[in-house]
């Protein structure tokens, strides 16, 4: 079969191949389909394009190593629209290694700082800490995926809650490592999020120009008796980030009344 070229991570398909990757993106294109869209299931599209099932599985392969649709198995599967953005839900409380993986991404975490600390008058406040001369274990954290910055994360964890954390392979899932180590699970966080510019330290980590567009979200989780026990910071870069929100019709105040 004629090869048409490489198509991302040097796949070549051949002509049949390649003219189902167009008549998908077509379709997509045409229908007007949005990121996170479910555009169908295999056997759906394939009757729908009139193409076998050989040909639309190493089309959607081509286009799945691209980032530009997911294939999710297994009942309400199908294909889903994507664009190489990482989408997480404002009000989850799984942990990003997690969210990249479903979507297809592999997530990489480098430690820049790791220490134990007096704790701030924010620390705490916010952790609830007690005591003379409280101390917390701050953590700092570059989140990659596929070798491209993706975000920053700051933690302020209470040492008395994690005794030896760190010690810990502090490049996995911290709520891994919680849960796992010292039996504490997240039920209650409550998160702020908002569009910042970066500085200069934070450009020159994440690898962009000053003043490139951020979202920040500031956290605080507590564990089933009520304890704080993560205060944390993550700056992800805004042109790789989608942030969704669903809801069953329960309504918030979205701000504290003033007076």
């Amino acid at each position: 079969m004629e090869g048409i070229g490489e198509h991302g991570d040097g796949l070549i398909l051949g002509r049949a191949h390649g003219e189902t990757v167009r008549r998908v993106r077509a379709l997509i294109r045409d229908g007007e389909f949005q990121p996170g869209e479910r555009i169908g299931t295999e056997r759906a599209l394939s009757a729908h394009l009139g193409v076998n099932r050989s040909d639309l599985r190493a089309a959607l392969a081509c286009l799945e190593s691209l980032h530009e649709i997911s294939r999710k198995i297994g009942r309400g599967g199908g294909i889903t629209v994507a664009d190489r953005r990482l989408e997480r839900n404002i009000n989850t409380v799984e942990s990003l290694p997690i969210i990249a993986r479903r979507q297809g991404f592999v997530l990489e975490s480098t430690v820049l700082s790791a220490s134990i600390t007096p704790a701030s008058p924010g620390d705490v406040r916010l952790l609830g800490l007690r005591g003379d001369h409280p101390v917390v274990y701050g953590v700092t954290r570059l989140r990659s995926i596929e070798g491209e910055p993706l975000s920053l994360e700051v933690s302020r964890l209470p040492a008395d809650l994690f005794p030896l954390f760190l010690t810990r392979d502090l490049t996995e899932s911290f709520y891994t490592i919680f849960d796992r180590d010292y039996g504490i699970r997240p039920v209650g966080v409550e998160e702020t999020l908002e569009n910042v510019l970066s500085d200069p330290r934070e450009s020159e980590l994440l690898n962009v120009p000053e003043e490139t567009a951020l979202m920040r979200i500031r956290r605080v989780a507590c564990d089933a008796l009520g304890r704080p026990f993560e205060r944390a910071t993550d700056v992800y870069i805004a042109s790789r980030m989608r942030f969704t929100m669903h809801h069953t019709g329960y309504v918030r105040l979205s701000a504290t009344a003033r007076s």
